[in-house]
């Protein structure tokens, strides 16, 4: 199922991320919790694809980006486990991948405004949820083109916010840099993966409950 194209003007649903509530991230400690991914490389190459990242902004300008969960794991399904087929006869992750990888809490200043991509905003943007969603990673150029036209009609949107596709339980979401400079602080949560007894606790027990080995 190949993912449609957004037809501007669009009308989302919008929703709020309060002050104060947490972002979950698991981010490579080398940078700051609340770094934004710049999303191209030190030659200036486009980085490689995710779901809404990278675009850019009216002017052409690559968006910084950042994606969340609104829990621990939620953030570890969405990076450890991300590539993990459901359907795989053996699901195994090797940890040593994500050695550098560490838990890091955010918060912001203000309110976060978020396009809703749940069930009712999907509803209406008249875009199936297998098609922006819970589509694979081939179709991620033409998933970004719907937060690229987003960012684009509306100047006041900090990022968006849908029911996490490898935790459906939790809510993911992303959010655009160039809208939030000096908005977001971060903490880290204990040290990297490869020294952090209790952050690996908390990903092998996530791996157990989803039937996945991890080492």
């Amino acid at each position: 199922m190949i993912c449609r194209a957004p037809v501007p003007p669009l009308d989302p649903l919008f929703d709020t991320w309060a002050v104060g509530r947490v972002i979950h991230v698991m981010h490579e400690t080398a940078f700051a919790p609340e770094s934004f991914n710049p999303g191209v490389d030190g030659a200036g190459r486009l980085r490689k694809p995710t779901r809404f990242a990278p675009i850019r902004d009216a002017k052409g300008k690559v968006v910084p980006y950042l994606y969340g969960g609104s829990t621990l794991d939620c953030a570890i399904f969405e990076t450890v486990f991300h590539d993990v087929p459901v359907d795989a006869a053996d699901k195994f992750v090797d940890l040593d991948d994500f050695a550098q990888r560490g838990h890091g809490e955010l918060i912001a200043s203000r309110d976060l405004k978020l396009v809703d991509l749940t069930s009712e905003g999907l509803h209406r943007l008249k875009v199936p949820k297998g098609e922006l969603i819970a589509s694979p990673a081939r179709d991620y150029l033409d998933t970004a083109l719907w937060a690229q036209a987003l960012h684009w009609q509306f100047p006041d949107v900090d990022g968006l916010l849908w029911m996490s596709r490898q935790r459906d339980r939790d809510h993911a979401l992303v959010l655009f840099g160039d809208r939030l400079r000096g908005v977001l602080s971060g903490s880290r949560i204990g040290g990297p993966l490869a020294r952090n007894s209790t952050l690996r606790d908390a990903v092998l027990q996530t791996a157990l409950r989803a039937g996945i080995e991890a080492d």
